[in-house]
């Protein structure tokens, strides 16, 4: 709050921060890929923690989606569940399901890690909660998940912007590695109690 103090703010839908994906012609396809399931992305960590590797012959019919680093990829099925990840470099190139919305940053305006943080924030989930439909396998368009807004500091000055952005990150993942710490100390502490 100290940082936007006083600073003009411009809420913008995902969208006008986002570049358009492309999804893979499989035709054309040469190589093996790395392939993001739903399962792939733990929702404790926020991490990808296991692919499969696919061709042209084999790739599922929702192996669709071309990622590449920076981008932020949410789960559009069951969207509550939180799962969601930023996409680091050993997963550029590679190929995501269609089950996610892939949110590739324009980067002159916006931060991938800023967007990652609203896409991690309560007023996101509350908005999926009020926007996502079917009960026994709830969802939400990729559409619906680009109309969300997210407030960009001094919309005028984007050298500024970039830089209010990153500190506010920047206390932000202190904050989640701090929190990880605890949780980790926790349920180290939980484990010995249960063994005792």
């Amino acid at each position: 709050e100290k940082l936007l103090d006083g600073v003009q703010v411009e809420w913008k839908t995902l969208k006008n921060l986002t570049f358009p994906t492309s999804n893979i012609k499989w035709r054309a396809a040469k190589r093996t890929y790395r392939y993001i399931d739903l399962t792939s992305v733990n929702i404790e960590t926020k991490l990808i923690t296991e692919t499969i590797e696919i061709t042209s012959s084999d790739a599922p019919s929702r192996a669709q989606k071309i990622v590449e680093k920076d981008d932020v990829i949410f789960a559009t099925t069951r969207p509550t569940q939180k799962r969601y990840c930023l996409i680091g470099d050993q997963y550029s190139g590679e190929i995501a399901s269609t089950g996610y919305c892939v949110l590739r940053a324009k980067q002159k305006e916006v931060l991938p890690k800023w967007i990652g943080h609203w896409i991690a924030s309560s007023k996101f989930n509350k908005y999926v909660e009020e926007n996502q439909s079917g009960s026994a396998y709830p969802a939400i368009s990729d559409a619906k998940v680009k109309e969300f807004e997210i407030p960009i500091p001094c919309p005028d000055n984007p050298k500024k912007s970039l830089e209010i952005q990153a500190e506010i990150v920047r206390i932000l993942d202190a904050m989640t590695d701090h929190a990880a710490e605890l949780t980790a100390e926790l349920t180290a502490e939980l484990t010995a109690r249960k063994k005792q």
